[in-house]
């Protein structure tokens, strides 16, 4: 790979279009994050399934989930906001800890819980009203028609044209260091085989059946679900868009500056305050 601060130092004259090699790797890549973390995956998707069959088919459970879904419509989208950052962020980086990492919290961790939950809180608001939205296109009710539609709608349009750009520059501007000028520099089109392809393509896999089931029940309950799904989707999320992993030294400065793999092409001064 070319220095990207020479090779993409403007913008406005990006580098030639990735090739098939560099598309096919990019799938490959989010391919082994969906692989390393299938049976999460799995186990959520039985789970929001679980939930839709006991809302049609128990009336007690669906009496019950009405009445937890009553929480969120009075919150709104504060509490729509605050339930996706505590479930993409702060739940996602616990089942990090707990279950790849022994339980060994890091202050790397605390920072990629902390950053998680700024992201998410702000597409958990996003989210919140773009499906208030669909209701308005689409209607409320669940047959074929309207859920096709829908789903259409949220990986076709919402996902690539605003989702997928906002959390692979999100996190790519983290594993940069918060630096705009190194972000700036990579944005050429390679950045969409490289970094956001991944991330749609690990989008798809997990979020085409779960809009489904999320669109599958009334509106009341459709953040809910989302926010339930969203757990798995932190974790697969940090996976495939590299965010950064941290050794366990326990210090401040690791917080501030964290150890981690030199990015290709980035002049390791640059990735560090020293």
């Amino acid at each position: 790979m070319p220095n990207r601060l020479v090779a993409a130092g403007n913008p406005l004259k990006p580098d030639p279009a990735p090739t098939i090699s560099a598309w096919l790797e990019a799938v490959r890549k989010a391919l082994r994050a969906a692989r390393q973390n299938l049976p999460a995956t799995l186990a959520l998707e039985a789970a929001m399934a679980g939930l839709v069959a006991i809302y049609y088919g128990w009336p007690a459970g669906a009496s019950f989930l009405t009445r937890f879904a009553g929480w969120e419509r009075e919150g709104g989208i504060l509490a729509a906001a605050v339930g996706t950052a505590l479930a993409g962020g702060l739940l996602s980086e616990l089942a990090v800890i707990y279950f790849q990492n022994a339980g060994r919290w890091t202050v790397g961790n605390v920072e990629n819980a902390a950053f998680k939950m700024g992201m998410f809180f702000i597409s958990g608001a996003v989210v919140y009203e773009f499906y208030r939205q669909q209701a308005v296109w689409f209607g409320d009710d669940n047959n074929w028609s309207v859920l096709v539609r829908k789903v259409l709608v949220d990986q076709l349009g919402y996902t690539p044209i605003f989702a997928v750009p906002y959390m692979a520059l999100l996190t790519r501007w983290q594993t940069l260091r918060y630096s705009p000028l190194l972000l700036w520099q990579e944005l050429d089109r390679s950045f969409i085989a490289e970094r956001m392809l991944p991330v749609l393509v690990t989008n798809w896999m997990l979020w085409v059946p779960g809009v489904t089931l999320v669109y599958a029940m009334p509106q009341i309950l459709q953040t809910p679900l989302f926010i339930f799904a969203t757990a798995i989707w932190g974790i697969l999320l940090s996976s495939v868009a590299g965010q950064p992993q941290y050794r366990s030294t326990g210090t401040l400065r690791d917080l501030v500056v964290p150890a981690r793999k030199i990015e290709p092409g980035v002049p390791p001064s640059l990735l560090s305050s020293e």
